[in-house]
């Protein structure tokens, strides 16, 4: 059994404005709920996803199906926490269903070091 916020939150979500947190077994669930992820929320999206790794988070899901439009100071977010996490030897993937969104993915090179899916459920059956 997983240590951490998954033995708090099992089977549970938590709504805020920005953020849903999600557990579906042992794999933790970040969906971010806006349409533009900006240097506005990068901040607080970093602070919650370090905390779910020091919290022994080792399979995280970013969930990013909502965002058409994701700028450079919340893509280096994104980069940040693929660190922490590869400190710690888990796994983080990414949800990017919109082609605006990944387009960006594409053009920084990010695209074949991130494992980024379609949706959720290639995601979470990807870390069997």
């Amino acid at each position: 059994m997983m240590q951490g916020i998954q033995t708090a939150y099992e089977g549970v979500k938590m709504d805020f404005e920005d953020f849903t947190r999600e557990v579906v077994g042992d794999v933790l669930i970040e969906k971010v709920n806006f349409s533009r992820a900006t240097f506005k929320e990068a901040q607080e999206f970093k602070d919650r996803l370090v905390y779910d790794i020091l919290m022994n988070n080792e399979k995280i899901i970013i969930d990013l199906s909502s965002c058409e439009y994701i700028d450079s100071t919340f893509l280096g977010a994104l980069v940040v926490i693929l660190k922490k996490m590869a400190e710690r030897s888990g796994e983080i993937k990414y949800v990017i269903p919109q082609p605006s969104a990944l387009y960006l993915f594409k053009i920084t090179g990010l695209y074949g070091v991130l494992n980024l899916y379609r949706n959720r459920e290639e995601a979470i059956s990807s870390f069997a």
